[in-house]
């Protein structure tokens, strides 16, 4: 797909932003006495750095196999702990959501998803390099896959966005009384959310990027 380079580069840039953000909510979520959920964010933290690697080639950081063992280590992990709150729908819902992203990024990893070779160039055509040959700039591998997933993420980002208009405004003291008595006001929430969503269209993107 003959994507302008200045949109690549912004994409990464976002993808960097939101790992960021999602370091910092970490960091200062004691100190403000706000909760949030560590799992969550720092699988958005290893995502948006992992994704913007997949779309620029200044932004990667782990070499592939690295961020593949990664994802993979993740999902086990994210599978074991669902099938322990199986019945907790409320806390099963992002586990199994973040078990989905883990096994996205492990399909873009093996199969090939990566920046364009050829500056310019549509995926997996052949441009001329000199008198030696030509280079071929292989599109992904397991491509009906790779278009059924990009379908399951603007699925999801859609169901993202309606929970993040639908979400209760937050109370600004801790809960008092009922089952979360004294328990933190979550960090911006929706925010969180509206991350998620960003990282599965900029993940969408690099998907058919190499296949279109």
């Amino acid at each position: 797909m003959n994507a302008p380079n200045w949109l690549s580069t912004l994409l990464s840039i976002a993808m960097i932003a939101v790992a960021c953000y999602a370091l910092a909510r970490m960091l200062i979520a004691q100190g403000w006495r706000r909760g949030v959920d560590y799992e969550t964010d720092a699988l958005l933290l290893l995502a948006g750095l992992a994704t913007a690697g997949l779309i620029s080639n200044w932004a990667r950081t782990l070499p592939r196999p690295g961020w593949t063992v990664v994802f993979v280590a993740g999902g086990v992990y994210l599978a074991v702990r669902a099938a322990r709150v199986w019945t907790d729908t409320r806390a099963r819902r992002p586990l199994l959501g973040g078990l989905g992203c883990c096994a996205v990024l492990v399909y873009a990893f093996t199969a090939d998803v990566a920046p364009s070779a050829i500056h310019g160039s549509t995926a997996g055509a052949y441009t001329m390099a000199g008198m030696p040959g030509m280079i071929v700039d292989q599109t992904e591998r397991f491509p009906a896959l790779g278009l059924a997933l990009v379908v399951a993420l603007a699925f999801a980002s859609v169901v993202a966005v309606n929970r993040a208009g639908s979400m209760p405004q937050i109370e600004q003291g801790p809960a008092i009384g009922g089952p979360r008595d004294g328990a933190p006001v979550p960090l911006s929430p929706r925010s969180v959310l509206l991350c998620h969503v960003a990282l599965l269209l900029v993940l969408a993107f690099a998907i058919l990027g190499k296949i279109v």
